[in-house]
């Protein structure tokens, strides 16, 4: 060894030391491995550079990298002799070979075309569809579309020459449906698939069609979902969602699908999603090798210059918006009457503070006090949430520290999208922002504050307000500013403005206020003619919530439903929407979203109720804050919905806020599920790498997202490395249609038999977080509580979930689940989307062939360890890996990447870092603060949610044991050389990344263990029937069971009792008109 390279690497780990951000140093200097371990022996035993480790690279060179210091792993003595015994099958087994990788493609698909593709005789004319049988009724209204004026365009645009045509217009000009009757009339040859994004949308679109041309689904129009499907080899256009056209491009057999079309239409280009570029970047290249098929785009935003700019030549057709049916308001815009929150509240609202405004404005001397009266009494004190407290806190303290105006900035950005949140008091000092701009003599921020609507009358400690805190008072610029807002003559405008900053300051305009949707229902349905009424919400949760508040209320009688959301079943949907008649006098419409094609041709939409809201993540970090205008639904939407209602139209938010509404996301981030999707559609690509495409894509990636989701893949065994192939874990996980973590935790409980259990926290993961979520620290607690009685000592959110569900699904057996729903605080019918979801996954397991039904049913050994808690978080690890965090005791942290990050678990997660048992915290999501905040220190910028503790043996046996490219050592390396003395501990690491200790013996185990069962789990992605047969199968499962159940007792993480139990709920449970809480309440539907 060359004594020179010495101070070499120690130089290299000073500098890592001193950049904590930095991960690893790659030296690319000619080294071999005898002197990578006289150099790690020589630095190791310096106590500052524990946490660093010389490896090997794939190429020349070595790597300096930061590892966890696991330390030494203790156990207990009964898990002494588990492994004891383990070791003496380990010396006698024999070795096991690993399979060399071939490069193929995979050809599993969940998705099956056959009943489709199958030829007959005469099969031009059996392709031909047949006229329609239309009613005179509904050509009359045909007619009056504006898609009636294009028809000859419209028929240009699906037969001309051209590969690609684009059509744009909005949702009342049906151009969805209109271009497939059209395409149906020419009577030509006609195979076509229609792509559109919620499987809701295509039950609805196939029913609509079928009805307007008087024909059963099924014939020459149906529908094809991922599992169920309604077609025939005759349909002539077929609806499909993206996902369902993308699962069928895996295969050979899908392919075959691009041969036999003549017209292939995607619908919603507009949307700025990774799998819709996916799946038109994809098509691009399909087309191209495929000319007889015709690509038809509709997009229902008038700017498509980037299409026309990815498909060359490509004609564009706008048609505009058609003239409104009813003119109720001939001299309005439209014909139609329009209402803002200005209106609404002086003159529909119910709420007490708004009715006491109503009562005493007119002898109410200064109206400013008065607001700052009537805030502190209907509830102004509370509290705000643990998030939002700590964010608000280190910007007012950042601003009251600075001595420039500019530090004001962030915090007037932010109040600029939350004027709610204008007077919000700092939670020990209780100074407003305007008290900081007025001691600080800061006037052009005093002014800004006064035009967001802050309150001078707002009093802190001391009953002190922000004219107090003004230097020299009278002759204060800041004062006189203030003095002036407070002696501002009463005016009507200004009342109704400080009336709406009352109710923001009591009603957050960032969540949904449900008495004021049902207050605006009841006086339409009160005081209007009979009509149609549209409530626009932001999610199923929200309207399934306006649907149990209007059937409470005594109007009920007058009233009949129709809900639109996402997660309405198939039969639901058969059963109500296509079907249902409507008798009453007042139609609702409760809609999630704006998924105006599914409102029917005849429906004239009379009113429309909008909250100008849309379901969007960034709330998870703070809620009741708008942190990026993201929860504000877009301005199109707002505008379409103008253009919708024929007689009058409430808006429940502000006129002013209209014109600075929320935009849709204007960038795609590559995850690894579309990633994975593009490498299986891709591997009879001409083009040449995955980055290429990407690079060539509709919106590109950046190659940072590309890097980032090729290493997710290859870390999970979704890829091999070298050719970046697709293994079959990969075409697995890819047809669950899942986030690929829990998929791949799902594959894991199969495995090792404990299924039950772990689809009830996959289900719950993917439908979104049950609990309601708290704007207040009250809020907090109350759901706190509840998790507290949950998790039974686990420190386990996914305990949380899987015990919450398993109550509730007796609860529903019994009918009496209301009463679970309020004692936790959950949304009202996340629990029955819960119980759906597990449904479909257990639906897309049979297909993959490893649940069986019938003779073969396997349901019983599948869940044979389920009872083994334990066993299920190894599972649960397994998949979320490398989602894995360090507690860092002394700063109430958790970190990752070997240091390289630190962030928090979040506020309302059972893992609190104070109180962990373990040290290791795996997770599901991250969740961040996109706002930058100068000199905020301790303000968590990312949190980790859904999180579970697991103990060292876990990380040990089951995390980073299944890449192909460390099967053959488990993904172990020595960081030492072993001793001849058995009585020294052996140095080792992990996956390149977490540094243990352990006794010569105990680490043969471990190595033995985490080399079988990454072999066994690969054999089960290739082949999981025959492996879930196989004895060894239970054997190995057994014993790692068994050492995980010690330790954790051991640790006093309790091994709780009776998550085995099974649910009795087999079926997918009502989510729209036929959604109860109870047996007592169906009969009120």
């Amino acid at each position: 060894m060359d004594p020179r390279n010495i101070p070499v690497f120690y130089s290299i780990m000073q500098f890592l030391r001193s950049n904590p951000s930095v991960l690893e140093v790659k030296v690319t200097m000619e080294i071999d491995a005898a002197a990578v371990r006289d150099i790690q022996n020589i630095l190791v035993v310096e106590p500052i550079f524990r946490s660093f480790c010389i490896l090997p690279t794939e190429n020349e060179g070595v790597t300096v990298t930061r590892v966890d210091h696991g330390g030494n792993v203790p156990f207990s003595f009964a898990t002494e002799a588990s492994l004891r015994n383990v070791y003496r099958i380990a010396l006698g087994a024999t070795s096991e070979s690993i399979e060399p990788s071939v490069s193929r493609p995979i050809a599993l698909s969940l998705v099956n075309w056959n009943i489709w593709l199958t030829r007959r005789h005469n099969t031009v004319e059996k392709y031909i569809p047949p006229p329609a049988n239309y009613q005179r009724s509904f050509t009359l209204e045909r007619s009056k579309l504006p898609t009636e004026y294009w028809s000859n365009e419209i028929a240009k645009a699906l037969t001309d020459e051209t590969s690609v045509s684009i059509i744009c217009g909005g949702p009342d000009s049906c151009k969805r449906t209109e271009v497939v009757h059209h395409l149906l009339e020419q009577q030509r040859v006609c195979r076509a698939i229609c792509v559109l994004q919620e499987e809701v949308e295509v039950l609805a679109a196939a029913n609509r069609i079928c009805e307007e041309r008087n024909e059963s689904v099924g014939n020459t129009v149906g529908y094809k979902l991922l599992i169920n499907s309604q077609i025939s080899e005759a349909s002539n256009v077929v609806f499909c969602t993206v996902q369902t056209l993308i699962l069928s491009l895996l295969s050979d057999a899908g392919q075959r699908i691009l041969a036999e079309l003549t017209q292939l239409i995607v619908d919603g280009v507009e949307q700025r999603s990774g799998r819709m570029n996916l799946l038109l970047t994809l098509l691009k290249e399909k087309i191209a090798s495929n000319p007889t098929v015709k690509l038809l785009l509709l997009s229902n935003s008038s700017e498509v210059n980037a299409l026309t700019q990815f498909f060359k030549g490509s004609p564009v057709l706008h048609v505009p918006l058609q003239s409104p049916k009813v003119q109720f308001l001939p001299n309005q815009p439209h014909g139609v009457q329009y209402h803002y929150l200005e209106t609404i509240l002086p003159n529909i609202s119910s709420h007490a503070a708004i009715q006491k405004m109503r009562e005493v404005i007119s002898s109410a001397p200064e109206l400013l006090k008065l607001c700052a009266k009537l805030h502190i009494f209907y509830g102004g004190k509370g509290p705000v949430n643990h998030n939002v407290a700590r964010l608000m806190d280190a910007l007012l303290q950042h601003c009251w520290f600075a001595e420039d105006a500019r530090a004001f900035d962030e915090l007037l950005q932010l109040l600029e999208r939350n004027k709610h949140m204008v007077d919000y008091p700092h939670s020990d000092t209780r100074m407003t922002p305007l008290m900081i701009a007025a001691a600080k003599g800061f006037v052009g921020v005093v002014k800004t504050l006064l035009g967001m609507g802050a309150n001078p009358c707002v009093v802190g400690r001391r009953s002190l307000n922000a004219m107090d805190w003004c230097a020299e008072q009278e002759q204060n610029e800041c004062w006189q500013l203030m003095q002036a807002a407070i002696l501002e003559d009463i005016q009507e405008t200004s009342v109704v403005d400080r009336m709406c900053q009352v109710y923001h300051k009591l009603q957050n305009p960032c969540v949904v206020d449900q008495q004021l949707v049902l207050d605006v229902v009841v006086h339409i349905c009160t005081n209007n003619t009979p009509g149609k009424i549209l409530v626009l919400l932001p999610d199923f949760t929200d309207v399934l919530e306006c649907y149990e508040l209007l059937r409470r209320n005594p109007i009920k009688r007058k009233l009949n439903f129709l809900i639109c959301h996402r997660h309405i079943t198939e039969e639901e949907f058969k059963e109500s929407v296509a079907s249902s008649q409507r008798t009453s006098l007042f139609e609702i419409i409760l809609m999630a979203g704006p998924m105006f094609d599914m409102l029917p041709l005849v429906c004239t939409i009379d009113y429309v109720v909008d909250v100008g809201l849309q379901a969007y993540p960034s709330n998870e970090y703070a809620k009741g804050l708008c942190l990026d205008r993201s929860c504000y639904a877009p301005a199109e939407t707002t505008r379409f919905l103008m253009w919708l209602a024929q007689r009058k139209c409430f808006f429940l938010y502000s006129k002013t806020r209209c014109v600075t509404q929320g935009t849709a996301a204007s960038t795609v981030t590559v995850q690894p599920e579309v990633m994975l999707q593009a490498l299986l559609c891709r591997f009879k690509s001409s083009c040449p790498s995955v980055e290429l495409f990407f690079d060539a894509a509709l919106m590109p990636a950046s190659p940072t997202d590309i890097k980032h989701s090729l290493d997710v893949l290859g870390h999970m065994g979704a890829i091999e490395r070298g050719p970046r192939t697709p293994t079959k874990l990969g075409a697995l996980l890819v047809n669950l249609g899942i986030d690929l973590h829990l998929g791949k935790a799902l594959m894991y409980a199969a495995l090792c038999k404990c299924l039950d259990p772990m689809i009830t926290i996959v289900a719950a993961l993917k439908v979104g977080n049950p609990f309601r979520e708290p704007l207040d620290e009250q809020g907090e607690a109350d759901i706190m509580n509840a998790k507290m009685a949950l998790h039974s000592r686990t420190y386990s959110d996914c305990m949380v979930l899987l015990r919450v569900y398993q109550q509730w699904s007796s609860c529903k057996m019994l009918q009496t689940d209301r009463a679970i729903v309020e004692k936790y605080h959950l949304k009202i019918g996340s629990m029955e989307a819960i119980s759906n979801a597990r449904v479909e996954l257990m639906s897309v397991l049979r297909v993959l062939g490893i649940v069986k039904c019938g003779r073969m049913k396997n349901n019983n050994e599948l869940n044979v360890n389920s009872r083994n808690w334990s066993l299920v978080k190894g599972c649960l690890a397994a998949g979320l890996y490398p989602q894995l965090a360090v507690a860092d005791y002394a700063k109430e942290c958790v970190t990752g990447s070997s240091g390289t990050e630190v962030f928090e678990p979040h506020p309302l997660s059972v893992a609190k870092v104070s109180e962990l048992p373990a040290k290791w915290v795996v997770y599901a999501r991250k969740v961040g603060n996109p706002l930058s905040i100068p000199g905020g220190v301790g303000v968590p910028t990312v949190q980790i949610v859904e999180n579970t503790v697991i103990s060292d043996w876990t990380v040990l046996l089951m995390c980073g044991v299944d890449r192909f490219e460390t099967l053959e050592t488990g993904g172990i390396q020595l960081r030492t050389p072993r001793s001849s003395d058995t009585s020294v501990p052996v140095d080792f690491i992990v996956d390149r990344k977490y540094a243990f200790q352990l006794p010569q013996e105990q680490y043969q185990v471990v190595c033995w263990l985490r080399h079988k069962l990454g072999l066994l789990f690969r054999r089960f992605a290739d082949n999981p029937s025959e492996v879930l047969t196989h004895a060894d199968t239970n054997s190995l499962v057994l014993q790692i069971g068994d050492i995980l159940d010690k330790e954790d007792r051991i640790l006093m993480l309790t091994n709780v009792t009776g998550i085995e139990a099974t649910p009795k709920i087999r079926n997918t449970l009502p989510m729209g008109v036929y959604w109860n809480y109870n047996a007592t309440e169906k009969a009120n539907v």
